[in-house]
C-alpha cells in the first residue's frame, strides 16, 4: 500500500501490516494509489541512470590509464 504524508507531500510504499495500521490511525497519512511517474520524470530518471553508468565507465578507463602509466 502507498501512503501520502500530508505534511511533506512524500509518498511511501508500506508493506508492514502493523505500520499500515499505525499510519491509517495517525491522521497525518492518506492511503493513495501507487504513484505513476509521468513521462518527463521517467525520462529524467533513465537519463540519470545512463549518466551514472557513463561516469563509472569513464572512471574505470581513467583508473586503468593511470595504472598503465604507473607501471611504465
Amino acid at each position: 500500500m502507498w501512503f501520502l504524508n500530508q505534511e511533506t507531500g512524500c509518498t511511501w510504499e508500506v508493506t508492514d501490516q502493523e505500520l499500515m495500521l499505525r499510519l491509517q490511525a495517525s491522521g497525518h497519512y492518506d492511503q493513495v494509489e501507487e504513484p505513476q511517474l509521468d513521462e518527463t520524470k521517467q525520462e529524467a530518471a533513465q537519463t540519470k541512470v545512463q549518466t551514472v553508468k557513463n561516469m563509472k565507465r569513464t572512471e574505470k578507463v581513467q583508473l586503468k590509464e593511470e595504472q598503465e602509466i604507473a607501471n611504465e
